[in-house]
């Protein structure tokens, strides 16, 4: 999709009208939901809480009695903190500890509900009439609008915030800072989140919304993958299309696009214009209801993804600027200008620093993720690789790795004692021929190239190191991990059996474990 088609959609509302009584519908929800009596604790995780920054597990009770689970982050303060509420991806769970921490590098407490009966710890108590094997999407569908999985989990999330209400009155949070992000099914929960606690929202970020505008999804052949309960629900029960009508009837009392005119706080609002899982005409709906403040970024040649450009926006659309952020150039050995992005806590004092490298397959990473590292009381140095065949480069890529350490030495808030080498893939091999030659305190690698140079220099290393393999993964053999692994003096190792050259939750969090002082 082009520029020209989004502009095009401008006036696109979707192809199933508002329910004539949508407002009076959810106005109802929300009573139930507000009946439920309050029943909440906190209590530390498992990750280990750091002199920044806390790691707790949030329960409370939800509709139906179930427990419901929420990650809650936070960094070390006397006052109260501004809050994100974040919302996760269909069907999975709430990102790593260490993934979420990037809110708090940014100075905001971040609570991430795991969605009842998906990837996470959240209990589903279930009761959906009718079929329940085709996805959350039409559980609950055979019986009445309000009992849909989706009005439920909107109630559980009525509930939730609630509760940010209670913890704001007790000195938690600042009330008038309370953000909303998400994607996907996030990004549709979080404008149902706006739309249904318009009081208490003060800015949403929204990135390519899941669950809007169904028959248009039904009618463009997208009701696959996320979508791909619309079609099972069409073929095994109104083969013939005869009950279509009815029921996506039903289902706009949980479009996403139906939301969007009771939303009164600010939006930015992300589109992928190759998206296949949440076509952008779905999400034009969506974003064309939206009468409030609102700005919208479109992203040529990105589909249903990571989009870094976008994260990065976020800071500076809450205020998050807390750390400091800089671009820094060095000259590697054959001249040529090589390019790093620092990012250091705003507190003085000697802080230990990660020095960051990344894959060979993907670009430098963005300042939202890196700020992950400043909750943690580091500084982050991340080298970006040269133009060209790095892979074909080891040594001159090494070359320029040493140099990224040397500059991490000289960098006035750094403690030169305290350098942690850190890379996957392609970056994991350089942390560990960076931890070779130079004196670093620590060495994380998750699927690192083992190159014939590094498992020659792995017996050098006598730095403690965490190494992450995943048993599928088809660029960085395992069978030669486990050889470097086996010439390793003093390691950390954790292996993944159905991982594959990817990023690892669990890892993340062994991560976060591993670079605790």
């Amino acid at each position: 999709m082009t520029f020209e088609d989004i502009e095009a959609l401008g006036s696109y509302h979707g192809m199933t009208p508002l329910p004539d009584d949508f407002d009076e519908f959810w106005a109802r929800r929300m009573e139930e939901a507000d009946a439920v009596p309050l029943k909440w604790t906190v209590a530390p995780s498992e990750i280990p809480s750091f002199d920044t920054c806390e790691y707790l597990d949030l329960w409370f009770e939800g509709m139906g009695g179930a427990l419901l689970y929420a990650k809650y982050v936070r960094p070390v303060s006397d006052g109260p903190l501004p809050l994100v509420l974040q919302f996760h991806g269909y069907p999975g769970a709430t990102r790593s500890w260490f993934e979420q921490s990037s809110f708090a590098g940014m100075g905001c407490a971040l609570i991430a509900l795991d969605n009842p009966g998906q990837g996470g710890k959240s209990e589903d108590v279930g009761g959906f009439k009718g079929t329940t094997v085709a996805g959350h999407l039409v559980a609950g569908l055979d019986g009445e609008p309000k009992d849909l999985y989706y009005v439920r989990l909107y109630q559980d999330v009525r509930i939730l915030c609630r509760i940010v209400r209670a913890m704001g009155e007790q000195g938690a949070f600042d009330l008038s800072r309370v953000y909303v992000n998400g994607a996907s099914q996030g990004g549709g929960m979080g404008i149902a989140c706006c739309a249904l606690n318009a009081d208490l929202i003060a800015k949403a970020c929204i990135l390519y919304p899941f669950l809007s505008d169904y028959r248009k999804v039904y009618e463009l052949g997208a009701d696959e993958i996320a979508y791909e309960g619309i079609r099972y629900y069409a073929r095994w029960f109104d083969p013939d299309g005869e009950r279509e009508d009815e029921w996506f009837g039903k289902l706009a009392y949980v479009e996403t696009n139906h939301f969007a005119h009771l939303v009164r706080c600010p939006v930015l609002f992300g589109t992928g214009l190759d998206d296949t899982v949440c076509p952008p005409e779905t999400q034009c709906a969506t974003y064309n209801d939206l009468s409030c403040e609102k700005r919208r970024l479109l992203f040529p040649r990105f589909g249903h993804e990571e989009i870094q450009d976008f994260d990065d926006q976020i800071i500076d659309y809450l205020d998050g600027r807390v750390a400091r952020y800089e671009e820094l150039t060095l000259a590697a050995s054959d001249g040529v200008e090589l390019h790093a992005r620092h990012v250091s806590p705003a507190q003085g004092g000697d802080h230990p620093l990660i020095l960051m490298f990344h894959d060979a397959t993907r670009p430098v990473r963005g300042w939202h993720h890196i700020t992950r590292y400043v909750a943690l009381g580091y500084e982050v140095l991340h080298l970006e690789n040269r133009p060209g065949d790095v892979v074909g480069s080891f040594a001159q890529c090494v070359d320029d790795a040493l140099r990224a350490f040397d500059l991490a030495t000289t960098l006035p808030q750094a403690d030169p004692r305290r350098i942690v080498a850190f890379g996957e893939g392609f970056g994991g091999a350089l942390a560990l021929a960076v931890a070779e030659r130079r004196d670093t305190w620590k060495a994380v690698a998750l699927n690192p190239y083992p190159t014939a140079g590094l498992l020659a220099d792995a017996p050098r290393i006598d730095c403690p190191v965490l190494l992450g393999t995943s048993r599928m993964d088809e660029i960085a053999s395992p069978s030669a991990q486990d050889e470097l692994a086996g010439r390793l003096q003093n390691l950390v190792r954790k292996n993944y059996p159905k991982y594959v050259h990817e990023r690892i939750n669990a890892f993340e969090n062994e991560f976060l474990s591993f670079v605790h002082e």
